[in-house]
């Protein structure tokens, strides 16, 4: 069957989300323009998880994620932050036989880069690049999107993948933790250069290791990137009342906050601390939503932080955006306008079921109160025949990870397209 003419689609953020997003409808046959407030960076301290559903677009566009540094992780390990003894450890060395992909560690820059490369390669209609371009307005059943000068463009399918900056979500307002991730790099060898460090790590695998101490509300997650060259550091604790206000991502930490921070750790864990960068750490306030219940609005979806902002627990953030970008592929794929709508009804529905789980999961809180909030809060999206993970279950552990790794968006999306065609 002969393709029908491309559609104008128009994706407002140029992040992991709307790059990846750009490569899934330009291969579905579209003609892509991307809008995106900044100049791109290569922030320094910002890496990512990207999980094995989230590999698995990766990998059925050829993009390899090892080409970009990412560092494969096989296995979780948590340590008690006061003795700096293992209190469990999960190996995950099966992850490719039993889940089709496995679990990286990247830093953004690098994968952002490398999006941009593969979305220039990518076959199809030359893709057009705004940066410093403000969105003012987007009517969305018009599918025009209109800037401060007062200039417009009509577009057939709007992408909203502007994270925290999405507006037309407003009413479903960013509730502030007073948490925040303090992340930077640090060279991996000067880790194993110092021998009061060096304990925490030797003989391990590749991993992502965790540190805690849950009666301070403070842990640390940490694991390499950058090809093995560098350790991600991060910290998730309470934000100091110098760090700025719960919506400024430019705020800084300092080492000497940092060292606050994990004054009840083990020496061995605060020796970390001691090599950290005198200042200029990254500080991101951890803000989360409620659950959406409707992702479409007229010619506009959303995707990523603009739809569903999660905590970092269960590292699903990027991987989430990057499964919707594959349901897009196929949803999308050589379509005319006369389908969009009944297309974008038939990602919301996917995607909602989905999403849903996943937002509910990492947004769980630590706690005695955690379980309970997650059975109440999961209730609109999950199948009440099928099994919750059991009370206990640790973040990342294997029912998490069944549930979150195991799933294939593109097969799920063709079984769906498949079922909605019949009924034409």
């Amino acid at each position: 069957m002969a393709r029908q003419s491309p559609l104008k689609v128009g994706i407002v953020g140029g992040g992991i989300a709307g790059l990846s997003a750009a490569i899934a409808l330009k291969r579905a046959g579209h003609s892509v323009e991307i809008f995106e407030r900044a100049q791109f960076s290569r922030e320094a301290g910002i890496t990512l998880a990207i999980a094995p559903n989230g590999e698995k677009v990766y990998d059925n566009w050829g993009f390899d994620l090892e080409t970009v540094g990412g560092v494969e992780a096989v296995q979780v390990r948590h340590l008690d932050g006061a003795t700096a003894k293992t209190t469990w450890l999960d190996p995950m060395k099966d992850l490719r036989e039993r889940y089709g992909a496995t679990l990286r560690f990247v830093r953004h820059g690098d994968l952002h880069t490398g999006l941009l490369e593969h979305l220039s390669a990518t076959e199809g209609h030359p893709v057009k690049l705004n940066l410093e371009t403000e969105i003012a307005d987007i009517d969305c059943e018009k599918g025009i999107i209109r800037t401060p000068n007062g200039s417009t463009v009509e577009k057939d399918l709007i992408v909203l993948a502007n994270g925290l900056g999405v507006r037309i979500l407003e009413l479903i307002k960013l509730m502030d933790t007073d948490l925040s991730f303090f992340r930077y790099l640090t060279p991996t060898q000067e880790v194993y250069d110092n021998p009061e460090i060096r304990p925490l790590f030797e003989n391990q695998d590749p991993e992502l290791c965790f540190f805690h101490n849950f009666a301070a509300g403070t842990s640390v997650a940490t694991y390499l990137c950058e090809r093995g060259q560098t350790r991600a550091i991060n910290v998730f604790a309470r934000r100091p009342p110098s760090n700025g206000a719960k919506a400024d991502r430019s705020a800084r930490a300092k080492r000497s906050d940092l060292l606050d921070m994990v004054q009840d750790f083990h020496p061995s864990i605060q020796a970390i601390f001691r090599t950290a960068p005198e200042e200029g750490i990254y500080s991101y306030p951890l803000l989360i939503r409620d659950p959406l219940t409707k992702y479409v609005n007229g010619k506009v979806v959303v995707i990523g932080d603009a739809a569903h902002v999660m905590r970092p627990q269960q590292g699903q953030g990027a991987s989430i955006s990057i499964e919707s970008a594959g349901c897009l592929e196929v949803l999308f794929d050589g379509i005319g306008k006369e389908d969009v709508q009944s297309r974008l009804k038939l990602f919301e529905e996917l995607r909602l079921r989905r999403c849903g789980p996943v937002h509910v999961f990492s947004n769980m809180p630590m706690g005695p109160d955690g379980y309970s909030w997650m059975v109440e809060k999961i209730k609109p999206f999950w199948d009440p025949a099928k099994p919750l993970p059991p009370p206990g279950s640790k973040p990342l552990s294997k029912p998490f990870r069944d549930f979150m790794y195991g799933y294939n968006v593109r097969e799920e999306s063709m079984k769906a397209l498949a079922e909605h065609q019949k009924q034409l």
